[in-house]
């Protein structure tokens, strides 16, 4: 795919697995209600509540490096099963009042969820196959259960936030919320039940000034706190991912436009954050990363019928503390240091045409490392997309078109253990809609 083999170039529409043994389904569904009520206008209730539930069953028989010909494939096997059942309720309460001169938007709640996750998941070999002349078929074992594991999790939390008008140009914003989350993770196969309480504080704070030129600079501190579902290979428990970040930028919407640009740095730190392990598929935690870029984004809607969009992201990402120190300075995995888009949409507004439009853009993403430390070095891409749409009373016809030129590229990269691995982009996607408007 990315570098050169003396047998030829393998075919981007090449399957690697077994087509008697592969599939992937997963269904999806939720129940949901809002409520809401105005005792009067200053104080407002709110409820939120939400049932979900997801399914998977995916079974794939999947490369796992060439032989010394470099035309024999091995391969390996595996396969998840899994169910996630889960509840949220969020409670708050919104309070607008003054003191003094200065006038309050104060918001106070609290929130719960609770889940309940099946994951069964079997790993073993498959039967090689010659990826230039592949011939299906040859049966493929049993594999060995090597996850069989039942999750709960419960999280309650209080929140409130406070939006202070210290003028009528200049406001700040104070929050902070205050999480209890409780995990178990029951293993079946070692009959060994896990269990973890943790509890955190996580604030933010935020200050705009609005000025009448349409400026309007601001800086921002926030902290996270995410409780991290499951266990490691040793069965111990995943501690909770925590972040801090600092942004500061400015936003300009110029006076009389249906416009505005937005340009913002940030530094953002992420502890104990998990990511799948391709040697094993196994969740890991692999230390701290460091964050730090610029995003610049741009939108304007004209009179004409005409809509532009542009944004660019420069992303420096950097492992700042590792279990393993060969890691500690290196670039994460698939983790592009640039990229942007842009996109330009002309809709007709007169004339026997009217209401008809297209469109076309293109994506930039940058080139990234498969591994640690960053040996292997996926390229860059450029992606062209198209749209045309018809508008017609309350409905909208369109057709939207990904990859328009069928670009043959590799996406990204990775490794497992000693052999690295790079993947094709998606090919031409092309998406019919139709959408109905109901006012």
């Amino acid at each position: 795919t990315l570098r050169s083999n003396p047998n030829g170039r393998i075919p981007s529409d090449r399957f690697t697995g077994e087509p008697d043994v592969d599939r992937y389904e997963r269904s999806d569904y939720s129940v949901a209600y809002l409520f809401e009520h105005n005792v009067n206008d200053a104080i407002s209730l709110r409820q939120n509540a939400r049932y979900y539930n997801n399914e998977l069953d995916d079974i794939s028989v999947f490369s796992s490096g060439f032989q010394a010909d470099q035309r024999t494939l091995d391969r390996g096997f595996f396969a998840s099963f899994g169910e996630l059942d889960g509840f949220t309720l969020d409670n708050h309460a919104q309070f607008e009042f003054i003191t003094g001169a200065f006038r309050h938007d104060l918001l106070v709640g609290v929130d719960y969820q609770t889940l309940r996750a099946e994951s069964l998941q079997s790993f073993g070999a498959a039967p090689s196959i010659d990826i230039f002349d592949p011939d299906y078929g040859a049966p493929v074992p049993d594999a060995p259960v090597f996850n069989d594991t039942v999750t709960t999790q419960d999280q309650v939390g209080l929140y409130a936030q406070n939006q202070v008008d210290l003028t009528d140009k200049l406001i700040l914003t104070l929050g902070g919320r205050y999480d209890w989350a409780d995990n178990e993770a029951d293993n079946r196969l070692t009959g060994i039940t896990t269990r973890q309480d943790d509890e955190e504080f996580s604030g933010r704070a935020g200050l705009i000034y609005i000025s009448d030129a349409g400026w309007a600079p601001y800086a921002s501190y926030s902290e996270s706190f995410l409780p991290a579902i499951g266990t490691d290979a040793n069965g111990d428990a995943f501690e909770p991912e925590t972040g801090t970040q600092y942004e500061v930028g400015v936003k300009y919407q110029p006076i009389r436009s249906n416009s505005f640009v937005t340009l913002s740095l940030f530094d953002l730190t992420r502890e104990n954050f998990t990511q799948t392990d391709p040697a094993t598929f196994l969740q890991v935690q692999t230390g701290e990363v460091r964050s730090r870029g610029v995003e610049l984004e741009g939108v304007a809607s004209l009179d004409s019928g005409l809509n532009l969009t542009a944004a660019y992201t420069y992303l420096d990402v950097e492992i700042t503390e590792s279990t393993d120190p060969a890691e500690v300075g290196e670039t994460p995995v698939q983790t592009p240091e640039h990229f942007g888009s842009v996109f330009a949409d002309y809709t007709v507004r007169d004339g026997d045409l009217a209401g008809f439009g297209f469109g076309g853009g293109a994506r930039y993403l940058g080139s990234s490392y498969g591994n640690v430390p960053n040996s292997v070095e996926s390229p860059s891409n450029v992606l062209v997309d198209a749209v045309t749409h018809y508008d017609w009373q309350r409905y909208r016809f369109a057709l939207n078109v990904k990859n328009l030129f069928n670009k043959d590229y590799v996406a990204s990269c990775f490794a497992r253990g000693a052999t690295d691995f790079c993947t094709i982009g998606q090919a031409r996607i092309v998406t019919g809609s139709i959408a109905f408007k109901w006012q």
